[in-house]
């Protein structure tokens, strides 16, 4: 396998193929002098992962003379739900495999972008109904989502649906992959080029501010409650310092842990503020277990702490070892190694507000909106033009 990175190991758009290949597009017509894209988002904007990855680029590609129509998969009250308590609405999933269906069937777009998938939990004969469009499309993974189904619990989930993903993958005209073991997978899969394409942030949403000098040292973290079982490394280390340092765990989205000493301060989430609330803390920290899941994760946490100007210590697992530099912060494979980082920026401040500035400069160069958007841009003029001369 050999791998094309003009960026010599950067973190920006970078070019990775199986080997350099003319680009495979099926034969169709272009369906007017503007080119559309037809986005096929998992939710609407109130998912993170449909707006971080494909909505905040529309205005750029609209911009560019693309005409952009949305068609999400889940109803906005299926993540309503999920939020409140969790569950998840059977009625609301079967309607949007249904409304699925009809878009595919009746939407015109010149090109597709698909997030994840086109049907969630079914086989690869539903999935067959993208290709059967002869609309050349894009795929973008930010998440493992192929071991929901390659490592199931479920035997007959594995057996039924291990492999679903690969048939759309060889057929896509590009996949837009959030870290290299996702590209990896999609290579694997028989994609012909795939695009390194990092989860970035608009650092104007995140005001830098200097830290009080009041001897509280403010660790940050934002998440789901779900997640939140990630800290248990850093509640250990925070406990082992208690009597060395003034900590406090600031929790941005999830309630109270447990069994932590320290004081601790848990805010809600909302998108508007959680730039302003990130701006408060004196560190960020991303604590991963090293398992097949989490190295599909796209280390967007340490995006947001260091888009606020903020140091970060995080565990080496996946692309969080090419995000955090020894020039933004430290990483720590175990509770030792997190005690000694946290106990080490603790010690100094000055430290940390350098750090913190290579952190915001590291994202405007490399993980921002600004940064990444032209080379979206790019890909879907690149696959317009070629198809634009196959329809001759």
């Amino acid at each position: 396998m050999k791998r094309f990175d003009p960026n010599a190991g950067e973190a920006g758009p970078s070019v990775l193929r199986a080997a350099p290949v003319t680009l495979w597009l099926p034969p169709f017509r272009m369906t007017s002098p503007v080119p559309t894209i037809l986005l096929l988002p998992r939710y609407s904007d109130l998912g993170p992962s449909s707006r971080l990855r494909m909505s905040q680029f529309v205005p750029a590609l609209q911009a560019a003379g693309f005409e952009v129509k949305s068609h999400p998969f889940f109803p906005d009250r299926y993540l309503h739900r999920y939020f409140a308590d969790g569950g998840k609405d059977k009625w609301a999933a079967i309607e949007a495999h249904l409304r699925r269906i009809g878009t595919l069937l009746r939407a015109k777009a010149d090109i597709m972008w698909i997030e994840k998938e086109a049907f969630p939990y079914l086989p690869a004969t539903a999935e067959s109904l993208v290709a059967l469009r002869r609309t050349p499309y894009v795929i973008d993974f930010d998440d493992a989502i192929f071991h929901n189904y390659d490592q199931s619990g479920s035997g007959l989930v594995r057996q039924l649906l291990g492999d679903k993903l690969k048939p759309l993958i060889a057929g896509s005209a590009a996949i837009f992959a959030g870290n290299d073991y996702l590209a990896d997978y999609a290579l694997a899969a028989g994609a012909e080029r795939v695009l390194d394409i990092p989860t970035v942030v608009d650092p104007h949403r995140y005001p830098v501010r200097p830290s009080p000098d009041d001897g509280l040292v403010k660790i940050g973290w934002i998440g789901t409650p779900a997640n939140a079982r990630y800290l248990a490394p850093v509640i250990a280390a925070m406990n082992a310092l208690a009597d060395r340092h003034a900590l406090k765990l600031v929790t941005i989205g999830a309630e109270a842990v447990p069994g932590l000493i320290a004081p601790q301060e848990n805010l809600p989430w909302t998108e508007q503020d959680e730039g302003e609330l990130l701006s408060g803390i004196d560190l960020g920290v991303m604590p991963l277990v090293d398992s097949p899941w989490e190295r599909g994760k796209c280390g967007y946490k340490l995006i947001q702490y260091m888009a606020a100007g903020k140091p970060v210590i995080a565990s080496p697992v996946g692309v969080n070892s090419r995000i955090v530099t020894p020039e933004v912060g430290l990483l720590a494979s175990d509770e030792r190694e997190w005690i000694a980082a946290i106990d080490r920026l603790a010690n100094d401040r000055n430290m940390r507000s350098a750090m913190g500035g290579q952190a915001r400069r590291r994202v405007e160069q490399h993980y921002s909106l600004q940064a990444i958007a032209p080379a979206i841009v790019a890909a879907f003029r690149q696959i317009t033009d070629q198809n634009r001369e196959k329809a001759g």
